[in-house]
This record gives C-alpha cells, sequence and structure tokens, in this order.
C-alpha cells in the first residue's frame, strides 16, 4: 500500500510545485517513471495473471482475417505483432503500458495544470484501470484524445479516436454520440437526440458484445460495492461546477463545453447507482478524466495561487485511495505487495 500511496504523493507535490505548465521536464520524467512502474510489474494487478493466460493461449498463426473476425482487432493484433516478434508478456505489459502513458501525458499536457491533472490519474485511472484491466485501460486512453478533440471542436478526431479505441474494448462505443456535440452547443437535450441518432452505430460497432454486456451489466446479477464509492468521488466536483460555472466560462472559454460535458455525463450515470452497479462500474472509468478535468479546473478559480485550490483535489485523491487499500479485498490480493522484475 505504502509504495503507491508514496508515488501518488511525490508526483502531485512535484505537480503542486508546476501547478501551471510544469515544463516539459516533468512529463518526460513521469512518464518514464510510470511506463517502468505500470510496464515491469510482475504478478501485480487483477489482470495479471488473466491476460497471462490470454497471451499463452494466443494462435500467433492467425490470419488478418482471422483476427478481424474475432473482435476487438486492436488488442488482438497487438498481442500478434509483440509474439511475433519473439518477446515475453513482460514486454507486452511494457509496450501497452508505453501506449497508455503517452494518451494520458498528451490529455494532462493539452490543458492548463497539466501536472496536476497526471497525478489525479494515478489513484483510479492508473492503478484501478491501467494496472487491472489493460483492455479497457487502452480503449479508455484514447477516449482521452477523443475528449481533446472534442475541446478543439474536432468530429473527425472525436470519432476517429473513438473507433480505435473500440478496437480493444468495444464499450467506449458508447461515447460515438458525442461526436455530435463538438464544436457545438453542448446541452443535454443535443446529448439525448445524438444517442437516438448514433445508437444504431454505437450498437453495430459493439456487434456481438453488445448482448455479452446486456447479460452482464443489465440483467446480470452482480454488483459492485466499490462502484458507489467511486461514483460519489467522480461527482464530488459537479456542485462546485454550478457554483462556479460563470467564472469558468469567462477563464477558460476553450474548454468550457468539454467540463459541461463531463456533467452531463456524469449525471447521466446516476441512475446506474439503482440499477445496475456493475455498469456504474465500468463506465465510472470512462468518465472520471473528465471529473478530474472540472475539478483542477474549479481549483483555478478557487484561490488566487492555483496550488492552494488543487489541494482539494489532491487530497480527495489520497484519502480515497488510501481508504481503497485498506478496505478493499481486490487491493489487497492484487497489488499488495508491488512487485517488479526490476528487483527480482
Amino acid at each position: 500500500m505504502y509504495v503507491y500511496l508514496a508515488v501518488y504523493a511525490v508526483i502531485a507535490a512535484q505537480a503542486l510545485s508546476r501547478v501551471r505548465t510544469g515544463g516539459r521536464f516533468f512529463f518526460i520524467f513521469s512518464g518514464v517513471f510510470l511506463v517502468w512502474f505500470m510496464g515491469f510489474r510482475y504478478e501485480t494487478g487483477c489482470d495479471y495473471y488473466g491476460y497471462f493466460h490470454r497471451w499463452i493461449n494466443f494462435d500467433s498463426s492467425l490470419s488478418f482475417f482471422e483476427l478481424t473476425v474475432a473482435g476487438e482487432l486492436g488488442f488482438a493484433s497487438l498481442m500478434y505483432l509483440v509474439k511475433s516478434m519473439g518477446l515475453s508478456y513482460i514486454w507486452f505489459n511494457v509496450i501497452v503500458s508505453a501506449i497508455l502513458v503517452s494518451c494520458y501525458i498528451r490529455f494532462s499536457s493539452w490543458h492548463s495544470y497539466g501536472p496536476v491533472i497526471l497525478a489525479l490519474l494515478f489513484p483510479i485511472v492508473i492503478i484501478q484501470l491501467g494496472m487491472s484491466g489493460i483492455r479497457q485501460a487502452l480503449a479508455g486512453g484514447f477516449l482521452m484524445l477523443a475528449f481533446n478533440a472534442f475541446a478543439r471542436g474536432e468530429k473527425l478526431w472525436v470519432a476517429g479516436w473513438i473507433l480505435t479505441g473500440a478496437q480493444f474494448h468495444a464499450s467506449v462505443a458508447v461515447f460515438l454520440p458525442i461526436v455530435v456535440l463538438a464544436g457545438g452547443a453542448v446541452t443535454s437535450l443535443r446529448l439525448t437526440a445524438a444517442v437516438i441518432l448514433l445508437s444504431p452505430i454505437s450498437a453495430f460497432v459493439l456487434g456481438d458484445r453488445l448482448s455479452v454486456y446486456e447479460d452482464r451489466y443489465a440483467t446480470g446479477e452482480v454488483t459492485s460495492g466499490g462502484a458507489l464509492i467511486r461514483y460519489a468521488l467522480l461527482a464530488l466536483p459537479v456542485p462546485l461546477f454550478f457554483r462556479f460555472r460563470h467564472r469558468l466560462k469567462m477563464l477558460f472559454p476553450e474548454v468550457y463545453p468539454l467540463l459541461k460535458l463531463g456533467v452531463i455525463l456524469i449525471v447521466s450515470l446516476a441512475p446506474l447507482v439503482i440499477f445496475s452497479s456493475i455498469a456504474l462500474h465500468r463506465l465510472n472509468y470512462y468518465v472520471f478524466p473528465l471529473s478530474i478535468l472540472i475539478f483542477v479546473y474549479v481549483g483555478a478559480v478557487l484561490s488566487k495561487r492555483p496550488s492552494d485550490g488543487h489541494g482539494l483535489a489532491i487530497l480527495a485523491y489520497g484519502s480515497y485511495s488510501f481508504l481503497w487499500f485498506l478496505s478493499s479485498r481486490h487491493a489487497q490480493s492484487c497489488y499488495v505487495p508491488y512487485e517488479n522484475t526490476w528487483f527480482m
């Protein structure tokens, strides 16, 4: 537990000392460290053995056509490529981690207060997703690039990044409707209309996975208590957004539509608290980057010194991480102790 908390504390402290831009050195150093920390882990993370068995059983003699019909072509192709180079499973994790960290840094560095954003990604988006479910993590990483494209009003790039993410985990296709809103007014009504308009396309991209997700998340009996706690953290900055929305729009007009989209998505997840906590568990992770953005930009208007305003978000995520390691069975069984191949 203390390894993860110490890493978070160091990254957060460095981020607060470079709160506005951070400079290239911060992102390079953090990126190299995160690739090492995530990629060279050994028997650490709830996905480690599951994907190790996939790796062992993967047939590298498959043709491109066979890879295509298997679904989620991106992940299958990545595994095929690494295996064809004769590399071990550890190097597969390193390459996946390098892709993920590249997405995290591109997402963070595009925004003001990028170092703080990267620090806040660590407790949940990096540890609980990037080190526990690499297919969805990859999909989420490309979705983060789509969020940046959304802020720039680039509809084609938004669609392209989401469709790229769907090649690793098809569930991210549910975000295709946000393409319609890019570059225009962001309202609940327009988002609802976009969902109705693009639902057939999302269903087509999901393909056979649609029935799997329906059985697992809509009609299944599996629940996730942790999802409810994470949703509370996800929704924490929403009241602050409404309190300071006029100042946010005035100070950060280029990113305000993206923040508003984040609020709409977070609020729209609320019914899942009652109807499907396991679906909430899955979708929470996709929306957390937007919640972090809201928290960070709100922090910038809370105080004349940005580091003071961002302290609340740093403390909230640090407290959550500490309590999660103390109370979660998965945290104890999957992450403790942290093992790395460099130390074996």
